[in-house]
């Protein structure tokens, strides 16, 4: 079947995040910018990253390599265009994340940001353990259900429905528990309230040291 994914522009998807009643771009943009100043990673590893949402926060000077995982490749283009000479090593990979080779042990950071709704994140998660180095930090960030809202905030971009048939929400407990199976300890975990009344569950866990 067809990734829903290839088939919205990256016009409606930057458009969707930035609608009044969604608001979370700007929201998802700080909290990588809050990751990297407290990991201070020197390669990192974004998972789903469209089109360079919260790059602008690398500190070249700490961060010397960010790889960027994207299953649409017109995300990526426009990337490249928003960064075409960033004084960091930018690598665009353009794939299903759980199908592409990540590596072994490559990275200090792997930030995963909305991601895990959308694959199979059992399958993913022990593919992201083992590219992490150890004391390498996971952080997730997970759509909280809400009362109010649909999981996918209707909007005047309607492309943005294909997703509805491929969002499934990732139970807290299931995601520490099978991270921990990983050796992958949660460290932090916060809610972040959203502008238009949902909320993101957010993680950070941190590979074990041998």
């Amino acid at each position: 079947m067809r990734n829903p994914w290839l088939d919205i522009p990256e016009a409606d998807y930057v458009g969707h995040m930035n609608s009044p009643g969604v608001g979370q771009r700007p929201v998802l943009g700080r909290m990588l910018g809050e990751v990297l100043e407290t990991v201070r990673p020197n390669v990192v590893l974004v998972l789903g990253g469209s089109t360079g949402n919260g790059l602008e926060h690398v500190n070249p000077t700490v961060t010397s390599r960010v790889v960027v995982v994207d299953v649409n490749p017109h995300y990526l283009i426009r990337l490249r265009e928003r960064f075409p000479n960033p004084a960091f090593e930018l690598d665009l990979w353009s794939g299903d994340v759980i199908d592409i080779a990540l590596g072994q042990q490559a990275f200090d950071l792997v930030h995963a940001a909305l991601i895990f709704e959308y694959v199979e994140w059992p399958v993913l998660l022990p593919r992201i353990a083992a590219a992490l180095r150890p004391g390498g930090v996971l952080s997730v960030i997970l759509q909280a259900p809400s009362a109010s809202s649909p999981a996918v905030t209707p909007t005047p971009f309607t492309s943005l429905r294909k997703l509805e048939s491929l969002f499934r929400f990732v139970e807290p407990t299931a995601l520490v528990d099978a991270a921990r199976g990983e050796g992958l300890n949660l460290h932090a975990r916060h809610t972040e309230a959203l502008p238009a009344g949902k909320s993101f569950d957010c993680f950070r866990f941190i590979k074990d040291a041998v």
